[in-house]
């Protein structure tokens, strides 16, 4: 199983940061701490676009198949 390689922290709000898998598997690390019944709670969620990804632990890292793009007229029927 590849490992993934995550990029620089972005932080999206004062409680919420993002880190993107550099090997291009799409899968964002999104990392997030609230402050709740006196005490902080630390979570973190992965997704691929806007899927959230359910399980235990870190999704395994795997290659997503490129988008091919077509123009008008080109689009293989």
């Amino acid at each position: 199983m590849k490992r993934h390689r995550w990029g620089e922290k972005i932080a999206v709000t004062a409680n919420k940061t993002e880190r993107e898998c550099l090997h291009g598997c799409g899968i964002v690390k999104v990392s997030r701490h609230e402050f709740e019944g006196g005490r902080n709670i630390y979570w973190t969620e992965f997704w691929r676009g806007l899927d959230r990804i359910e399980g235990e632990g870190t999704p395994e890292c795997t290659e997503v198949a490129p988008h091919v793009a077509y123009s008008a007229g080109t689009y293989p029927l």
